[in-house]
Order: C-alpha cells, then sequence, then structure tokens
C-alpha cells in the first residue's frame, strides 16, 4: 500500500493523521515572524478567550501574505481534497496561543466543533488543519482527539463526548494535525513554563451553507492567479462579501 492510501485507512479508522515535517524550519520562522508583528501592530484584534490563557486572532491573513500557504500546502492540499472530495472549500482561518500555566490547569473541556455528515463516505462535515508553530510534547499543552472510525461518523448518532480515550497528538515545530471537526478533540492544558502556538484551517464543501462567519478572506486569495486555489475560495462567507461588496447567500 502506498503512503497517500495508507494515510487515507488511517483516517477512516481514526479521523485523525499527523503528518511531520510539513513545514521547513524556515516556513515556522517566517510564520512566527508574520504572527507576531500582527500581534504587534494589531493587538486589539486578538480576543482573550480565558481557558487557560488562550489567545485568538481570525483576522492574521489580512496582513499576512507569507500565512497564505497554510491554506493551499502542495502537500496538505492535496491529501485535504482527496479526503473530502472536490467540493472543497476553505472556510475559516486563525491563529492561537496558549500561554504557560504556573498552577494546576482548568479542567480539559472536550467537545466536537460540528456534527458529522452521514452522506459523505468518511462522515466529513468539515475538515481541520493544525499546524504546530512550537515544538509539543508530554510537558507541554497539547491536542488531544479521541479515535473514530468514519463508520461511526456516518451513523445516526455519534459517542458521548467524554475524552476518556483521547490521543494527545505530539510533533515537533511544522507538524500538521488534519482531523474530523465533527470528531471530540480538546486543547489539553498542563502546568508548563513553555507556550504552544498553532494556526488552525477549515474546509468544508461549497454546497453546504459555510461553517463559521469570521475570517475575513483577502481579495489576493479570493481572486488568486491560480484557478485551483482560487476555488478554494468560491463561496465566501457573508463577512467576507460584505467587506468586499459580494453577492452572498
Amino acid at each position: 500500500m502506498d503512503d497517500r492510501r495508507q494515510q487515507i485507512t488511517d483516517f477512516a479508522r481514526d479521523g485523525f493523521l499527523v503528518l511531520p515535517d510539513v513545514l521547513t524550519s524556515h516556513q515556522v520562522d517566517s510564520w512566527n515572524i508574520a504572527i507576531e508583528e500582527h500581534r504587534r501592530r494589531y493587538s486589539r484584534l486578538w480576543m482573550e478567550r480565558g481557558e487557560g490563557g488562550r489567545s485568538q486572532s481570525v483576522h492574521v491573513l489580512l496582513s499576512c501574505p507569507t500565512l497564505d500557504e497554510g491554506i493551499t500546502h502542495p502537500e496538505v492540499l492535496p491529501l485535504v481534497t482527496e479526503l473530502m472530495g472536490e467540493d472543497i472549500v476553505c472556510e475559516e482561518h486563525s491563529v492561537m496561543f496558549r500561554a504557560p500555566i504556573d498552577e494546576e490547569p482548568p479542567a480539559t473541556n472536550w467537545h466536537r466543533d460540528m456534527g458529522h455528515e452521514p452522506n459523505h463516505p468518511l462522515g466529513i462535515y468539515g475538515l481541520s488543519v493544525v499546524y504546530y508553530l512550537t515544538n509539543v510534547d508530554e510537558s507541554t499543552h497539547c491536542f488531544s482527539v479521541v479515535p473514530e472510525a468514519s463508520v461511526v461518523k456516518r451513523s445516526d448518532d455519534l459517542p458521548v463526548c467524554d475524552g476518556g480515550s483521547g490521543r494527545d497528538l505530539l510533533g515537533a515545530a511544522g507538524t500538521a494535525v488534519l482531523f474530523n471537526g465533527g470528531s471530540c478533540h480538546a486543547g489539553r492544558l498542563r502546568k508548563t513554563t513553555r507556550e504552544r502556538r498553532t494556526v488552525h484551517v477549515y474546509y468544508g464543501h461549497a454546497s453546504q451553507p459555510p461553517l463559521s462567519e469570521h475570517t475575513i478572506f483577502p481579495r489576493r486569495l479570493l481572486d488568486h492567479p491560480e484557478a485551483d486555489k482560487r476555488r478554494l475560495f468560491r463561496r465566501p462567507n457573508q463577512i467576507t462579501c460584505a467587506v468586499h461588496n459580494l453577492d452572498g447567500d
């Protein structure tokens, strides 16, 4: 079985994949520099979410073209497209920080971002790619997912999301995690001196309503000169339509 077939098989079994070394060290550095500059210049576009020191912005793309490659990555996008199908569109982009915690962390918030799609071969309504921009190991905050087979995602009822069998997904900076947005998952917080930094990209189906109205996608992406990348933004959300004076549903 070739690597791609094995990846599809693993995703069908677990609902997630961990891809090491997707970003080069240069990309990790350039993304981090761009994000730091955005946070310095546009601090009010960063929302403090609580949850043990979580801050997040959905607006980094507006001033950081460097991060476009997270959406159209030549190793990740073809795999996401094969998992989801040609109906794929990009739905949301955000950057998240998890601050160090010097005391006992809050309880883990296990949840599903969305439901499932019984009519999709892998039960995918939305799929997320998470890029690690810092090293994630047993001493840091980490991302955790409960393994769940696609046959479960296609059923009428999903299991209770309690995180009892959650699996910590560890990896060095440059790792990418793909997971079904209908999977039970959480940010597992730890007492740690190290910050965790991640980039989150959500993909959905063009035939479905937008998954969110948070990210304003810039014109350079809507008008991308490459057709295969431009089509990822062919069904923009309403906030993007409003900003660019586009017709929206």
